[in-house]
């Protein structure tokens, strides 16, 4: 299930290369990239492309702690590390 935000029609809120869902008043309901979104108009979207975004960010956490271990010396942080999971940093991460 999809959360959609709720939007001020401010400044644009996500990246240009971002897909979003758009409900806008004047505009109807419609997906774009965000860089083609009318955002002073739009009232509510959702990111279509959340997993995948998702996906990056732990990947880029297992990709660090990884790079990590390698780093550190035997006795140290290395149990630690070995402990952490990406996709549990990621959750916490994102709030």
């Amino acid at each position: 299930m999809t959360d959609w935000i709720e939007h001020d029609g401010g400044p644009q809120p996500v990246a240009d290369d971002v897909w979003v869902y758009v409900i806008d008043p004047l505009e109807g309901h419609y997906q774009s990239t965000a860089a083609g979104v009318d955002w002073p108009g739009a009232r509510h979207y959702f990111v279509l492309n959340q997993h995948l975004i998702d996906a990056a960010r732990i990947e880029g956490i297992r990709l660090g702690l990884e790079a990590a271990k390698t780093h550190l010396t035997e006795g140290g942080w290395i149990p630690e590390i070995i402990a952490l999971d990406p996709a549990t940093i990621a959750k916490e991460t994102a709030r």
